[in-house]
C-alpha cells in the first residue's frame, strides 16, 4: 500500500515539475516581457524578434485562434519573442517613439530592432502566423531597412537608398527620420518639386508641419491644391495623418507646445467642410500635449472646456448630420446643414443604420474625459461634477457597459455620494459577469467603496 502511495506521489511530482511548466508556457505563448530586455536578448543571441505590441489591459489575448506547434517552435527557437504592453501615457517608450501605435500590431524585426515586417490586423494563430513567418524569412534575405540604414550610417546618400528607406518608413507606419527626408530633398531639382508624383511622395513621407521639407513640397501651391482634389480620399487621409502624427511626435520630443497648437490648426484645415470635427481636432492636440506632459492645471481647464463643448453639449445626430452633408457633398448655408425633404429622408435612413456607431463613439469620448478628470482633478469638486454629467450622458447612450458604470461610481465616491456610488458599482458588477477577471476586480472595488477605503 505504501509503495503505491509513493509511486502516485512520484508521478504527481514529475507532472508538476516537468510537464506542467511546459503546458503553462504553451498556454501563455508568447509571454509578456519588457521591450528593452527582449532587444538586449536579441542582440546577445543574434536573433530576430517577434513582438505582439498592444496598449490594452492585462487580459489581452494575442491571437484569435490557437498557435500551431510548428509556429511555436520556430518563434521559440529562431526568434526572441514576447508580448509588449505599451502604456498609453508612456510616450517616451522606444516603440511609441518609433511607430504609430495602431492597437494591436505584430512586429518582426532584425536583431537590432529594425523592422522587417509589420502586420496590423488580428492574426489567426494557426495559418496566418505561419504565413507571416515564411514572409519574414524571404524578406530578411533581401534589401531590408536594417541593411539600408547600415549603408546610410556609412555615409552613402544615393537617392535610390534614401527612396527605399523612406518607402519602408511608410510601409511600417514608422515615424520618418527627418534627416533622411532632408537628405532626399537636397538632391531634388526645381523641376522635380513641380512634379505631381514627387510632391505626393514627399508629403506621404510625413514631413513635420511647416518644416523646410513641408514648405518646399508645397512650393507650387496650385499643383498641391490639384493634388489634394484629385487623389482618392483614403490616400489624402493617409498623407494628412502621417503629417499630423509625425508633427505631434516632434512636439513631444522637443517639448514644443506651439508645435502642438500648429498641428491642431493643420488638422482643423483638413476638416474645413466639417466644422464640428474640425473644431474638435483643433483642440485635441494641444489638450493631449498638456495631458502627456502632466501639466495638471492647464489640462483640467482645457479638458473641461473641450469635453463640455465638443461632446457633452452636442447630440450624436448633429455630428452625424454634418458627416452626411460632407459625404454627400451638400452645400452648407450660413445657418448650417439645411436639408431639403429628399435629403432629409435619405439622412433618416442613413442614420438609422449608423446611429449606434455615433452613440458609441460619443460615449467613449465622454467616458475617457471623465476618467482623465479622475486622474488629474480627483480633489476638484467643480471638475468632478462636470465629469459626472459627461458620464451620465455616456451611460444614457450606452447603458450596458460595465466600465461606464464603474467610472461613474468612482466619480460619485469622490464627491461623497456614497449610496449612489454603491448602486453604480453594483450595476458594473452585474454587467461584468461574463468576464471573470474584471468581475472580481469590480467586486473588490465595491468592498472598498462600502468601507470608504478608496
Amino acid at each position: 500500500m505504501m509503495s503505491r502511495c509513493y509511486l502516485k506521489s512520484a508521478v504527481l511530482a514529475f507532472l508538476y515539475f516537468f510537464i506542467y511548466p511546459v503546458v503553462a508556457q504553451q498556454a501563455t505563448f508568447p509571454q509578456k516581457n519588457d521591450y528593452l530586455h527582449l532587444l538586449e536578448r536579441a542582440v546577445q543571441e543574434r536573433k530576430p524578434m517577434f513582438l505582439v505590441v498592444h496598449q490594452r489591459d492585462e487580459q489581452f489575448v494575442p491571437f484569435k485562434g490557437t498557435v500551431s506547434k510548428k509556429a511555436k517552435d520556430i518563434l521559440s527557437t529562431q526568434f526572441v519573442s514576447g508580448i509588449v504592453q505599451v502604456d498609453r501615457d508612456d510616450f517616451n517608450h522606444p516603440l511609441a517613439q518609433t511607430f504609430q501605435m495602431n492597437d494591436p500590431f505584430y512586429l518582426f524585426t532584425d536583431k537590432d530592432g529594425i523592422p522587417l515586417l509589420r502586420h496590423d490586423k488580428a492574426v489567426d494563430g494557426t495559418i496566418e502566423l505561419e504565413r507571416l513567418i515564411d514572409s519574414v524569412a524571404t524578406l530578411a534575405k533581401g534589401e531590408t531597412l536594417g541593411k539600408l540604414t547600415a549603408q546610410y550610417r556609412k555615409g552613402m546618400r544615393q537617392q535610390s537608398i534614401l527612396t527605399k528607406m523612406l518607402q519602408r518608413y511608410q510601409a511600417f507606419d514608422q515615424y520618418t527620420d527627418q534627416q533622411v527626408l532632408n537628405d532626399y530633398l537636397s538632391q531634388l531639382t526645381i523641376e522635380q518639386l513641380n512634379n505631381f508624383e514627387t510632391v505626393t511622395f514627399l508629403l506621404s513621407c510625413g514631413p513635420v508641419y511647416n518644416s523646410k521639407t513641408y514648405l518646399l513640397a508645397r512650393t507650387n501651391g496650385k499643383m498641391v491644391d490639384s493634388l489634394y482634389s484629385s487623389l482618392p480620399l483614403p490616400v489624402r487621409k493617409k498623407i494628412n495623418n502621417r503629417i499630423i502624427q509625425r508633427t505631434f511626435r516632434e512636439a513631444l520630443d522637443k517639448k514644443d507646445f506651439s508645435l502642438a497648437q500648429h498641428i491642431g490648426y493643420f488638422t482643423y484645415q483638413t476638416w474645413t467642410s466639417n466644422y464640428l470635427r474640425g473644431a474638435a481636432s483643433q483642440d485635441y492636440y494641444p489638450l493631449e500635449y498638456k495631458r502627456l506632459m502632466k501639466d495638471t492645471v492647464a489640462y483640467i481647464q482645457m479638458a473641461r472646456r473641450f469635453y463640455n463643448d465638443r461632446f457633452y453639449r452636442i447630440d450624436p445626430d448633429s455630428i452625424a448630420r454634418i458627416d452626411f452633408v460632407q459625404d454627400h457633398q451638400i452645400k452648407l448655408s450660413r445657418k448650417g446643414p439645411l436639408l431639403d425633404s429628399a435629403q432629409n429622408a435619405a439622412f433618416k435612413q442613413w442614420i438609422g443604420k449608423g446611429r449606434q456607431y455615433y452613440q458609441g463613439d460619443q460615449a467613449r469620448n465622454l467616458n475617457y474625459g471623465a476618467q482623465q478628470i479622475l486622474a488629474f482633478a480627483w480633489n476638484s469638486p467643480d471638475a468632478l461634477f462636470d465629469a459626472i454629467r459627461w458620464q451620465t450622458k455616456a451611460i444614457g447612450l450606452k447603458p450596458d457597459i460595465a466600465q461606464y458604470h464603474h467610472t461613474l461610481a468612482l466619480l460619485l465616491y469622490r464627491v461623497s455620494f456614497y449610496a449612489q456610488a454603491e448602486a453604480e458599482q453594483e450595476k458594473a458588477i452585474s454587467l461584468s459577469k461574463l468576464n471573470k477577471g474584471r468581475h472580481k476586480e469590480m467586486q473588490a472595488v465595491l468592498k472598498q467603496i462600502r468601507s470608504r477605503l478608496l
